[in-house]
């Protein structure tokens, strides 16, 4: 699958990332219902049933590793429901079910009854479900899409050098998402032309599959993800201090630091006398300004007493 031709949605939110790393909630979130197939003989209801149920539990299934793919029973293929969520980055197990529980409550909510495919994503995790006529096999519910995310800070885009490092970086990273690891990098690229910080740039790259894609799927969405990020930086000159593929199979994330100011440089001899002048002036014209203001105060008392 080509994750480029199956994003969702390119949003661009200069907000908070605060909800991926300390447990608050998260900062945006996005659900698409697909269209429906036709409809059951009995409206639904079972596939809505079968759904809630399998909903319920899900957060608690996924939560201990951050991944899940469950399957209810049915009579019929469009009774059956597939359910998969992924957790993304680093989450511990609490902050992975809120978040599962809170897309289940969002999904159901906005879909109704009337979508039988239907994927949430927000910057903590995705979950998607499907009934068992739209897909193949357990793991058809993934076909989703993604969605590309831009936040925090104003940072410039990297340039083509950077992206390109970036971009081999990210890819280089696959073989251990594969095996259902978090699996992060630092580098290290240039100073975007026109930034006003000087020197280079940190740049934490994260990468991570779900535990039910092979190797070479894993590969593949990760190789999709860095070139969707990289199109969005050369296109449309986004920023944001983190960028964020998130998918229904792979997640992938650049986090940027920008150095630091420079303390100001520790003032030269010529410019401490300069200092020492203007700070000497100061001090004479208050002198001067406060024995006028004295010397005027004392003539019009002594004007005053005279006509008195």
């Amino acid at each position: 699958m080509e994750l480029s031709h199956h994003l969702l949605l390119l949003l661009v939110a200069l907000t908070a990332i605060a909800g991926s790393s300390d447990g608050q909630a998260s900062t945006f979130y996005t659900t698409k219902c697909f269209p429906p197939p036709t409809p059951t003989a009995d409206g639904g209801s079972a596939f809505r049933g079968h759904l809630l149920d399998l909903l319920a539990d899900f957060p608690s299934a996924a939560a201990p590793t951050g991944f899940a793919s469950l399957q209810t029973a049915g009579t019929t293929a469009s009774d059956r429901v597939l359910v998969r969520g992924l957790c993304f980055g680093e989450s511990a197990p609490e902050q992975c079910r809120r978040c599962l529980s809170d897309a289940g409550d969002k999904i159901t909510a906005q879909c109704g009854d009337a979508s039988r495919r239907a994927g949430f994503w927000d910057d903590l995790c995705f979950l998607g479900y499907t009934d068992a006529a739209n897909t193949s096999s357990s793991s058809g519910a993934d076909d989703m899409g993604a969605v590309i995310h831009f936040s925090g800070d104003a940072v410039a885009s990297p340039e083509v050098a950077g992206v390109r490092t970036l971009v081999s970086l990210a890819q280089s990273l696959a073989p251990r998402a594969a095996t259902g690891s978090v699996a992060t990098a630092d580098t290290t690229t240039p100073a975007s032309k026109g930034d006003a910080t000087a020197g280079n740039r940190t740049v934490r790259v994260l990468a991570q599959c779900a535990r039910d894609r092979g190797a070479a799927e894993c590969v593949g969405c990760l190789r999709e993800a860095s070139l969707s990020i990289a199109k969005s930086w050369a296109r449309y000159s986004v920023e944001g201090r983190v960028a964020a593929v998130l998918g229904s199979s792979c997640y992938l994330r650049f986090e940027i630091w920008t150095p630091a100011p420079p303390p100001p440089l520790p003032l030269g001899l010529g410019e401490k006398i300069v200092r020492m002048m203007n700070d000497h002036v100061c001090a004479s014209v208050c002198v001067i300004v406060s024995s006028s203001l004295v010397v005027a105060t004392l003539t019009i008392l002594a004007y005053d007493r005279f006509l008195a």
